[in-house]
């Protein structure tokens, strides 16, 4: 069982993981304000997963899932998106950081040098 609070952070975890193939049940809150509506269905799992925001409403349903739902492994997946409020936040990082090394050209890109005495690579295919 995956928990998300947003539809985002679930998008985002699906790009993470490259879409994903699992047969887990996942829940989207789309608000803690909603978590007393999933409990029930939570109750049902042996293994929680909580990918919530790391904010104290995120906490406070953590520890609200862990109390009413006591037969169950519930896993904090939180620390993975440390630094950021929720996984998309950690996504749309992860992306602007990538997009500022394709901006930037890497010092230790190869240069293609023809050897002395020799032709240089063929441009143009023919």
């Amino acid at each position: 069982m995956l928990v998300f609070e947003g539809f985002m952070d679930f998008l985002s975890y699906l790009t993470i993981k490259e879409h994903p193939a699992f047969s887990l049940n996942v829940v989207v809150l789309n608000s803690v304000a909603n978590l007393d509506k999933a409990i029930p269905f939570l109750q049902c799992n042996n293994n929680i997963h909580l990918f919530l925001d790391r904010d104290e409403a995120g906490r406070t349903a953590m520890a609200e899932i862990v109390s009413l739902c006591p037969q169950s492994e519930v896993i904090d997946h939180s620390g993975l998106y440390l630094g950021y409020k929720d996984v998309n936040d950690y996504l749309r990082a992860k992306k602007r950081s990538g997009e500022e090394r394709a901006k930037t050209p890497s010092p230790h890109a190869p240069s293609v040098r023809p050897a002395p005495g020799k032709p240089g690579p063929k441009v143009g295919g023919r």
